[in-house]
């Protein structure tokens, strides 16, 4: 299985706490519970830079932020930096 880069630990962590608002500890028993390579200390890092990232803005008044409100992914709940440079490469939309 590929080594998982810091910003797929991020993507994981978004999802997890969208389904569910529990501590680094119990992220972490979930991510083992899919198979999930990660580490409560990979699962901390990713935690605090998602929260280091609150706000992101990809053009000038134009932000989104991050937030963990229900099961989905809504317009206001960006998609991390990895979605917006995999669809940026192609020339497409992720």
């Amino acid at each position: 299985m590929p080594t998982l880069k810091p910003i797929d630990h991020q993507n994981i962590v978004i999802r997890l706490l969208g389904m569910t608002s529990c501590n680094a500890a119990h992220l972490t028993t979930l991510a083992h519970a899919h198979k999930l390579p990660v580490s409560l200390h990979e699962i901390r890092v990713a935690c605090d830079a998602l929260v280091e990232q609150q706000f992101v803005e990809h053009a000038p008044g134009y932000a989104y932020r991050l937030t963990a409100a229900g099961t989905v992914e809504l317009p206001a709940v960006p998609l991390l930096e990895s979605y917006y440079t995999a669809g940026a490469s192609t020339g497409g939309a992720a």
